[in-house]
């Protein structure tokens, strides 16, 4: 009896665990592309063309709705200062820009955008950088 017990109150706080790291309202997104601007101002693939983005098609990364921090193989802005500047809605895009300075006076920049207008579970993200990752978000 004290291990059924036991049991069923470990499985409840394991998924309660669970349950807390993707909280309601968070977005799971999944890459489906990674491009590049070429000098000439077409799009590129980057797949099979730069070792780190080889794998990039399929990846996952979580983005928290209420603060817009990312996290992921590939995509983070941990570090940066991340300012949702639209929640989004039914009738409008959700919108995150995070900025950081860098060394010698740089900053660095990106911009992600899902369109949570759009009708159906699969929702299309942008995200830009000094590249550009597309796929959709469910949440």
């Amino acid at each position: 009896m004290h291990r059924t017990l036991f049991t069923a109150s470990f499985s409840l706080a394991l998924s309660l665990a669970c349950t807390s790291a993707i909280a309601a309202g968070d977005l799971n997104c999944t890459i489906v592309g990674a491009s590049e601007v070429s000098a000439d101002g077409r799009l590129e693939a980057l797949e099979g063309r730069k070792n780190y983005y080889e794998t990039v098609t399929g990846a996952e990364f979580i983005v928290q709705r209420d603060t817009g921090m990312m996290m992921g193989r590939f995509v983070s802005n941990a570090g940066q200062k991340v300012t949702v500047i639209d929640p989004g809605s039914a009738q409008n895009s959700y919108k995150v820009l995070s900025v950081s300075a860098r060394a010698g006076g740089r900053v660095q920049s990106q911009y992600f955008e899902v369109r949570l207008q759009e009708k159906g579970e699969k929702k299309a993200f942008i995200l830009v950088a000094a590249e550009l990752l597309h796929g959709y978000c469910t949440m």
